[in-house]
């Protein structure tokens, strides 16, 4: 066994490699609890036992990542995660939110991709109507950060002035939860019927199990994916897949234990 120096340096390289891991589940975290979690993981250095532990979990994250960039695994998992499915006539839109870059106050590329779907249905003439969520800063980390639904309106008025579709901002989003919540409330006072729920891929199995659970009719529709490459011929797009593929089965759990799904 290393003496406690030699720990401690082992312990602070093996922190620092884990905390990639940390912005794959949770992207949004700050620099204070980044920092607080690599300074708990050099500290486990100082007892044999849970360097031990330190050792064998980055082990196992090793063999997650080289599972990941070396064989199909990403791709079976992304595929488990979508459900896509013909588009027919409706009476609303559903255009679920998605990441924002709060600095610039612009919508990331899947809220681009989900607003692009929505907007090329509507134009189609499945439903007269979309609904955009109107979220609330605290989500993306950063309390002073631009509604994603407002961001969106303002992009859909400029795109078509007057003569765009109806759009329906629901209040305070800040979960798939709610945006189920939200849409259910409106379907029952407004008589609506039909839905037709637009994401990404790998977010439509936990978004339409949502919708469904709450009694809505739902067709889920999946826009484009802009972050990685679906058919997975690189490495790279495999890895960056991680992410969201990481946070969608944590959420597909989340969601089943509370019983929303």
């Amino acid at each position: 066994m290393p003496k406690l120096w030699e720990r401690l340096l082992i312990a602070v390289g093996l922190s620092l490699l884990l905390l990639p891991l940390g912005l794959v589940i949770n992207p949004e975290i700050g620099l204070i609890p980044l920092a607080l979690v690599w300074l708990a993981g050099t500290l486990t250095g100082l007892l044999v036992l849970t360097f031990r532990a330190l050792l064998a979990g980055s082990a196992v994250c090793a063999l997650l990542i080289a599972a990941v960039l070396f064989t199909p695994l990403m791709s079976g998992l992304v595929q488990r995660l979508v459900v896509d499915e013909f588009p027919q006539q409706a009476d609303v839109i559903v255009v679920l939110g998605g990441g924002m870059h709060c600095g610039a106050g612009q919508l990331e590329a899947s809220s681009l991709a989900r607003l692009e779907k929505g907007l090329e249905l509507w134009q189609a003439g499945f439903a007269p109507r979309i609904t955009l969520s109107d979220t609330v800063g605290e989500i993306y980390g950063d309390a002073n950060c631009p509604s994603l639904g407002v961001v969106a309106q303002q992009r859909v008025k400029a795109l078509y002035g007057d003569g765009g579709p109806e759009v329906v901002l629901l209040p305070q989003m800040r979960t798939t939860r709610t945006e189920a919540l939200a849409v259910a409330g409106l379907v029952g006072e407004r008589g609506w019927g039909r839905v037709l729920l637009v994401t990404t891929p790998t977010h439509s199995r936990r978004s339409a199990g949502t919708f469904r659970n709450l009694g809505v009719e739902v067709v889920s529709v999946v826009s484009t994916e802009p972050r990685f490459d679906m058919a997975f011929t690189k490495p790279a797009d495999r890895l960056r897949a991680l992410t969201p593929v990481t946070r969608e089965y944590l959420g597909l759990l989340t969601y089943r234990l509370r019983g929303w799904l």
